[in-house]
């Protein structure tokens, strides 16, 4: 009987580290053409939300049911990973993800652009707020559920949560940094500003503010493109497993980019080893659970040698 609870308690804890990732924390999705004005109610374990934005002319609002104890999850959860914040959110926003594309199967005669449009367009609808603002930290990155239960953020944000459901449904993107600021790249057949990086075209995607489009590039933004990082393609299944965290290295970009605004690219920055923290994170937690099961171990076996003692 003891060796049986052992094994359970030893597979128990593989369980727990093996499916230690992100899990979908929204439920009852909705997007409908037109406004809404009631939003979900909120409860103790819930929080209800509600979005309108425009496109093509039309108003669309998105309702949603946020589970509080995965969004408080997050609190003081590790945030110097762009591209696993990314991973979390394409997880965590699987059900807003599957949504969308509920809604594309409404539009069949929208095409790529249209599509990669409407999301940006949604999150364009987000409010800017600067992190000190909001946080009292200086570039505090928020993870994706973090943004939409806040309603906003700064580019590094907003650009988390579009690049969470982009890549959610399918689509090759990057993330693109210029001097001071962060936006997405998406590979397509598409037009406007864009830059290559090993053979990929990305054609820039602004979050910031409303009414920017796939290749448009606005003034305000830099031109010099100091490093790029490309984000694994992984799409929303029917049921969300999530695929195994790549943090990619940054390639030598492409000197010269052909578009109607011009992207100068530099040299990308050195990146600090986030996939090494993230190794030597999941060797403590693994050593923590061993050691946990060897007391357990020495405790049952005392027991057992205890209890034959007695007879």
């Amino acid at each position: 009987m003891y060796i049986r609870l052992l094994i359970a308690l030893f597979l128990g804890s593989l369980f727990i580290t093996a499916n230690g990732t992100a899990e979908d924390a929204l439920s009852g999705v909705r997007i409908v053409e037109g406004i809404v004005q009631q939003r979900p109610p909120n409860t103790r374990q819930t929080i209800g939300k509600r979005y309108v934005w425009n496109f093509k002319g039309k108003s669309y609002t998105v309702l949603m049911i946020v589970d509080i104890e995965k969004y408080n999850s997050y609190d003081g959860k590790e945030r110097y990973d762009i591209p696993q914040l990314v991973e979390e959110g394409r997880t965590t926003l699987g059900n807003l993800t599957r949504e969308f594309q509920n809604v594309f199967k409404r539009h069949r005669e929208w095409s790529k652009q249209d599509r990669v449009d409407f999301v940006l367009s949604f999150v364009q609808s987000l409010p800017y707020t600067h992190d000190d603002v909001t946080t009292g930290y200086d570039e505090f990155r928020r993870y994706a559920i973090e943004t939409l239960v806040e309603g906003g953020g700064d580019c590094e944000d907003t650009t988390i949560l579009v690049a969470a459901i982009l890549r959610g449904l399918g689509e090759k993107t990057a993330l693109i940094f210029t001097p001071g600021h962060i936006a997405l790249g998406v590979s397509g057949n598409f037009s406007g500003a864009s830059v290559a990086d090993n053979g990929t075209t990305y054609y820039y995607c602004e979050t910031t503010g409303t009414g920017w489009t796939v290749g448009d590039l606005p003034p305000t933004s830099g031109t010099k493109v100091t490093h790029i990082i490309p984000l694994t393609p992984s799409k929303i299944a029917t049921t969300p497993k999530p695929s195994r965290i790549i943090t990619p290295t940054p390639h030598t970009p492409a000197p010269e980019i052909t578009t109607p605004t011009p992207l100068e690219v530099a040299k990308p920055e050195t990146q600090t080893d986030a996939k090494s923290k993230s190794r030597l994170g999941t060797a403590i937690v693994i050593l923590f659970i061993l050691i946990g099961l060897g007391i357990s171990t020495v405790y049952f076996l005392h027991r057992a040698f205890k209890e034959q003692g007695e007879y």
